[in-house]
C-alpha cells in the first residue's frame, strides 16, 4: 500500500507537469496574441495620427490656395481698374468727344503690382501690366494699339484665373470711353 503522502507527491508532480505543458504550449500563444493586439493598437494609433497629420497638411494647403486665389482675383480686378483709369487719362475719343475720367492712385498701382507679384503663377501677366502702365521697354517700330494691349492683358487674366483660354475681342469695342446715356 502506497502511503497517502506519496500519492500527494505524485499528484503534485503530475500537476506540475500538466501546468508546465500548459505553460509551455498555451501561455506563449496567449502572450503572442496579446503582443499582436497591443502592436495592432499601437499601429492603429500611429496610423490614425499620421492620417490626421496628412489631413491637417491638406487643409493648410487648401486654405493657402484659397487665400492665394482670392488675392490673385482681387489683384487682377484691381489691375483692370487701374488700366481703365490710366486709359481714361491717356486715350482720346475717336470722334473728338469726351472720355469720362476714372481715377486711381500710385499707391493703388503699387499695391496691385505687389499682389500680382505675390499671387500670379505667370510672369507674363505682370510684364503685360507693366508694359501697359509704363510703356514698352524698347520703342517698337509700330506701337501696339492700347486696346490690343488691354485685350492681351484680359486674356492673360482669364488664363491666370482659370476662366478658360483666350477669346477674341474687337479692338474698336474693347474699351468704353463714355456711355452715350451719361450726361
Amino acid at each position: 500500500m502506497v502511503p497517502i503522502l506519496e500519492w500527494i507527491e505524485l499528484a503534485v508532480v503530475i500537476g506540475i507537469a500538466i501546468a508546465g505543458m500548459f505553460w509551455k504550449s498555451y501561455f506563449p500563444k496567449y502572450m503572442e496574441e496579446k503582443a499582436k493586439n497591443l502592436a495592432s493598437k499601437e499601429d492603429i494609433g500611429l496610423i490614425t495620427r499620421e492620417v490626421e497629420n496628412v489631413k491637417a497638411e491638406i487643409n493648410k494647403e487648401s486654405r493657402i490656395d484659397e487665400l492665394k486665389y482670392k488675392l490673385k482675383y482681387e489683384a487682377c480686378m484691381e489691375a483692370l481698374s487701374i488700366i481703365d483709369a490710366y486709359f481714361s487719362h491717356t486715350l482720346s475719343a475717336p470722334d473728338g468727344g469726351k472720355i469720362k475720367k476714372q481715377f486711381s492712385s500710385t499707391e493703388d498701382a503699387r499695391t496691385c503690382h505687389s499682389k500680382l507679384v505675390l499671387s500670379c503663377e505667370s510672369n507674363d501677366l505682370i510684364l503685360k501690366f507693366n508694359e501697359i502702365v509704363f510703356g514698352p521697354k524698347e520703342d517698337p517700330a509700330e506701337p501696339m494699339p492700347a486696346t490690343d494691349l488691354l485685350n492681351q492683358f484680359r486674356n492673360l487674366v482669364r488664363t491666370e484665373l482659370g476662366f478658360g483660354g483666350e477669346i477674341e475681342i474687337d479692338r474698336d469695342r474693347a474699351w468704353f470711353g463714355k456711355l452715350g446715356c451719361e450726361e
